[in-house]
């Protein structure tokens, strides 16, 4: 028994290691609101300095859709509820892009080369070395959602942008996500409840390969913008109490 626990002692350990090394970082899900939502990004890590440029901490600037009363609960935190393979990650469209003209809002999932500030406004599990390496291939390929609202910002098309690049094993960094996957391959949308007016709770669709969308998860908001406990703050402890994030 003792042999054993010091056997899982040095696997999370050497797990945490490699994080620290992928040039990720582990925070705790109960104070998102402190580091995802401050006015700055984190220090920048040695991936970020060598590969995208960025040699110390930058300004956040909020996006327009603080302005925009119907979907104001997104520039919170919000969380992912559900039991798909994500549940619980934690994200903020408080630092987008957005486009008032267009109704779109635009976000670096994970960071990358060159645009608004990226890095620690979208977390993933901490003991998966799969999102380890995909969070780093994301931002290598300046993995991007464009969010697409309704006249009435009732309804969201979710597009997926990206240079692929990458994937065919050419990692240059500052060559811009110039590629839309198409929908008939994968489609994204959310839908705003009927008893949400602030955009502080949606239903989160998807499909592939052309399929019917379904039912994904409930994207609730657990702190608002300014970092005080929203409505569904209680869901909060259903996200991992630890969560992992670029920088």
């Amino acid at each position: 028994q003792a042999g054993r626990e010091l056997f899982l002692v040095l696997l999370a350990g050497g797990h945490m290691s490699c994080v620290s090394c992928c040039c990720l970082k582990i925070e705790e899900s109960e104070t998102a609101d402190e580091w995802m939502l401050r006015p700055n990004t984190l220090e920048p890590s040695l991936f970020q300095r060598l590969c995208l440029c960025q040699c110390s901490e930058e300004e956040r600037r909020p996006s327009g859709i603080l302005l925009v009363p119907e979907i104001s609960g997104l520039a919170g935190v919000t969380l992912q509820l559900g039991d798909h393979a994500t549940a619980g990650s934690l994200q903020t469209l408080k630092w987008t892009t957005y486009d008032q003209t267009k109704r779109t809002a635009t976000m670096q999932v994970f960071g990358g080369f060159g645009g608004a500030a990226g890095t620690g406004q979208w977390t993933e599990p901490p003991n998966s070395l799969h999102w380890m390496f995909l969070m780093n291939l994301g931002r290598c390929g300046n993995y991007t959602y464009r969010f697409t609202f309704s006249e009435d910002f009732r309804y969201s098309d979710i597009d997926i942008q990206c240079n692929p690049l990458p994937l065919c094993c050419i990692c240059i960094p500052c060559i811009p996500a110039w590629c839309t996957v198409p929908r008939c391959c994968v489609s994204y949308d959310m839908r705003q409840t009927s008893d949400s007016k602030d955009g502080s709770t949606w239903d989160r669709y998807s499909s592939k390969c052309g399929g019917e969308k379904e039912f994904t998860y409930k994207l609730v908001q657990v702190f608002t913008e300014n970092g005080d406990e929203g409505e569904q703050f209680k869901e909060l402890a259903t996200a991992p109490k630890q969560v992992m994030i670029t920088l």
